[in-house]
């Protein structure tokens, strides 16, 4: 890697300056109307200014430690060491299994989403899933968006209807013309629900909705809104002992003996609603309308992405300055320790605060500031590794050879120094996810309608009768900072020095 970046290194700096330069520029937060009017010629600049930082400083750095990290993986130590994780089942499939809701979470839209993947209409075929159409196209009424569930449920019928003019004769030239064109269908995803659509259209009741397969909490809801129809006549103790099985019900006044029937699914319902099927929310909507599911899904995306993210610029800037540390000592060591002390003591949650009141908070800008506090941890662990690793014989052989501090800092001592970043990562992405969580829960995180585990567990704060709405995300939370925790548990046995020591 190292010899491939010597040889096109002004090549690949021009194109990742061209692909940064855009991606910088993007990545600006957008001011608060408090703060000074933007400029977009200021933006461009300082965003050129970053790419350029970005190229010059930190570029050489990823490269280094993707090869430092590229020997560490290839050693045979680590080798031995991954036979050994993959025999501690719980952590092994603790990580597969992770990885593979991880990668399916990537492809959301393509699962879990209100737009419908293809439309066929009048023999034409529209790809909708990432591209608007208006209502009107699929002769539906409205400019915005059509609801495509709806809208298959409408072509399904003029299909029929077009079918039985057909086959009674009288069909007219556009019925003529389908006879060419084919039915016309609608492709839905296996989920066919948005995170941030809102079901106040379609379901009866107000949200927030418990679950399609709660029927108890669904018969409460129904009697709340009054839509139960009544019978003409009182049941008779006859009727309620003999028909309804219930004789602890014949004492009862009309109003609690007609509460008892609604709870126990013995009134019908009025002929205007539209009971939602069993699975067809399968944890409810938040209250909004919203489906709980889909936006639990696309949290856990926006969660883990954002505790890897973190965990990689933490590490990265926490295994730089600890590998300098270790490796320089003296006055330097000295001088910088006491500025990673004083700036490990700044308090984060104001400075959240501060950022939150003047910006319009977004998932980068919390990227950055919780890189900005949380990268320290790990410098005193590489510093640790770096004063113990410098004094070994092999980095006395670099030195005679000629081999310049980089090269011994990144291709021989740091490959032989990432026990602890292996080790410690599991729990700093438990970490991340959690301080996310706490973020959005306080309202300083990610900003409306951002599908996101702490915004719900705030919804369930304010409706603890509705038990499913903390529920979900809080079990969401614990199932992943479970598995997480068995793959750190997994590593930490799997690293364990005195597993490989020479005395043994």
């Amino acid at each position: 890697m190292i010899e491939t970046w010597k040889k096109y290194e002004t090549i690949i700096k021009t194109l990742v300056l061209f692909i940064a330069w855009p991606l910088f520029y993007w990545l600006m937060p957008e001011i608060g109307e408090k703060a000074i009017e933007p400029s977009y010629t200021t933006e461009a600049v300082i965003s050129l200014v970053l790419a350029a930082g970005f190229i010059v400083y930190i570029l050489p750095l990823l490269v280094a430690g993707a090869d430092s990290f590229r020997m560490f993986i290839t050693s045979p130590i680590f080798k031995r060491r991954w036979g050994k994780f993959k025999t501690l089942k719980r952590g092994y499939y603790a990580f597969i299994l992770i990885i593979a809701l991880f990668v399916v979470s990537l492809f959301a839209e393509f699962l879990i989403n209100g737009n419908a993947i293809m439309v066929k209409y009048k023999g034409e075929y529209h790809f909708t899933l990432f591209k608007f159409i208006s209502a009107r196209t699929f002769g539906m009424r409205g400019y915005g968006m059509p609801n495509y569930r709806m809208l298959k449920d409408l072509l399904k019928v003029r299909n029929n209807e077009r079918a039985e003019r057909v086959k009674t004769g009288t069909a007219n030239d556009e019925d003529r013309q389908y006879a060419q064109w084919g039915d016309d269908w609608v492709w839905l995803t296996l989920y066919p629900y948005s995170p941030l659509e809102s079901l106040l259209d379609e379901l009866p009741t107000r949200p927030p909705h418990p679950p399609t397969w709660l029927t108890g909490e669904w018969r409460k809801a129904y009697v709340e809104e009054s839509l139960y129809t009544l019978p003409e006549t009182l049941p008779t103790p006859e009727e309620i002992t003999s028909k309804f099985k219930r004789p602890e019900w014949v004492d009862l006044e009309p109003a609690q003996l007609y509460l008892q029937m609604a709870h126990a699914g013995l009134l019908e319902l009025k002929p205007e609603v539209r009971q939602p099927g069993t699975f067809q929310h399968i944890l409810g909507t938040d209250d909004r309308g919203r489906d709980v599911f889909a936006r639990m899904v696309y949290g856990f995306r926006t969660s883990l992405s954002f505790a890897l993210l973190v965990t990689f610029f933490c590490y990265l800037i926490g295994i730089t300055i600890g590998a300098l540390l270790g490796f320089y000592g003296g006055k330097f060591d000295i001088i910088m320790q006491r500025f990673v002390e004083i700036w490990s003591a700044m308090p984060f949650l104001y400075t959240v605060m501060i950022f939150a009141a003047i910006m319009i908070p977004n998932f980068w800008m919390l990227v950055m500031i919780l890189v900005i506090f949380k990268w320290m941890g790990m410098t005193y662990y590489i510093r640790a590794e770096f004063l113990r690793e410098k004094s070994r014989d092999y980095v006395s052989a670099a030195r005679a050879i000629g081999c310049t501090d980089g090269a011994i800092i990144f291709r021989h001592i740091l490959p032989n120094s990432l026990t602890p970043v292996i080790s410690f990562a599991p729990f700093a992405v438990v970490a991340d996810i959690g301080a996310l969580v706490s973020l959005d829960f306080l309202g300083f995180g990610l900003p409306a309608p951002t599908p996101s585990w702490g915004e719900l567990l705030g919804q369930g704060l304010g409706n603890l009768t509705k038990p499913w709405l903390i529920l979900s995300p809080m079990l969401a939370m614990f199932l992943t900072l479970l598995l997480v925790s068995f793959i750190g548990e997994a590593i930490r046995e799997a690293f364990d020095p005195k597993q490989y020591s020479r005395l043994r």
